[in-house]
């Protein structure tokens, strides 16, 4: 089935089967003992091109009636019983079908990852909405932070860009923004709601939230790579935060980062058992804290987006 040709080491046509001489469309006799060069000057098949060559292997396409045929080409060298080479094997094969097929399987694949891709997204939105709808039942619950979720992970992930954080890992970020203070959720309403100064034992019961929190999202994958903000924006740059008196780098940049935006969203806001803090008021605070509660380079971008309006409390 597969057309064969045979040069000498003339490359002159020494024999050739049936199926090479109907693509030719021509006759034994016509074709044996004449040039490789001539028979084959306008043949589809690059036969001509690779006369000089004992060992080859090559693709090549072609139009025929309107349609893309594809042959793979194969030269081999045939020897004498002194191992000299006397002429070479010309093999054509017709991979038409196969390429089809392999043009077939991509296609589904590509359509395959596109369906993958979507489903994948679709489910991320799914969670997504998840942790929106969590942040939203915390802040109906606690009155004093509606708005500040969101406000506070706008103002994290552009910090966050402005500081060099790799774009993969803002989702993130923004995921552990936005739930940062779920562990509120196991505090109890006396303590939590309680509008005036807590005691040693209520403090000590609110300090817990960091830890409820990472235990509550440790046990989800999805969110394992978000822990840092809820289970770290309490620890303070001198060592002196809780829940582990984390020091210096020893915190997680995400941390350290959502620490100053959330004390600025915190002061500028109307809260019931404080006043509202002046925006130069909260930006001296910020500053004042810088290499005490805060890393002190954060705070220098932090302030910098603010004086070019980058950064401003809506």
């Amino acid at each position: 089935m597969d057309p064969v040709v045979i040069l000498d080491n003339q490359n002159n046509i020494a024999d050739i089967n049936r199926a090479m001489l109907d693509m030719l469309d021509m006759k034994a006799e016509v074709v044996i003992g004449k040039p490789a060069k001539d028979i084959f000057k306008d043949f589809p098949i690059p036969i001509a091109k690779y006369t000089s060559v004992s060992y080859a292997q090559t693709h090549t396409s072609f139009e025929i009636s309107g349609k893309t045929i594809h042959y793979e080409l194969s030269i081999w060298p045939i020897h004498n019983e002194f191992n000299s080479v006397i002429s070479r094997l010309y093999i054509s094969h017709d991979i038409t079908a196969l390429k089809e097929l392999e043009g077939e399987l991509r296609s589904l694949n590509q359509d395959l990852e596109t369906r993958v891709r979507q489903r994948t997204q679709e489910l991320a939105n799914s969670y997504d909405y998840t942790l929106e709808g969590w942040a939203l039942a915390l802040e109906l619950r606690d009155k004093e932070t509606e708005g500040h979720s969101r406000r506070v992970t706008e103002t994290t992930l552009k910090v966050a860009r402005e500081i060099g954080i790799p774009e993969e890992e803002l989702e993130h970020i923004r995921r552990g923004a936005l739930l940062h203070d779920i562990g509120k959720m196991a505090i109890p309403d006396d303590v939590l709601l309680k509008p005036g100064t807590l005691t040693p034992e209520e403090r000590k019961v609110m300090q817990e939230h960091p830890t409820i929190a990472f235990q509550l999202l440790k046990r989800i994958p999805y969110l394992s790579r978000a822990i840092d903000i809820p289970y770290c924006h309490h620890e303070r740059w001198d060592g002196t935060g809780y829940p582990r008196g984390l020091k210096g780098e020893e915190i997680p940049i995400a941390a350290r980062i959502f620490a100053v935006t959330d004390v600025w969203d915190a002061l500028l806001a109307d809260r019931p058992y404080g006043r509202v803090w002046s925006k130069e008021e909260a930006l001296e605070h910020i500053a004042a804290e810088a290499d005490k509660h805060f890393d002190p380079h954060i705070v220098d971008v932090f302030l910098e987006m603010v004086r070019k309006g980058e950064i401003d409390r809506v």
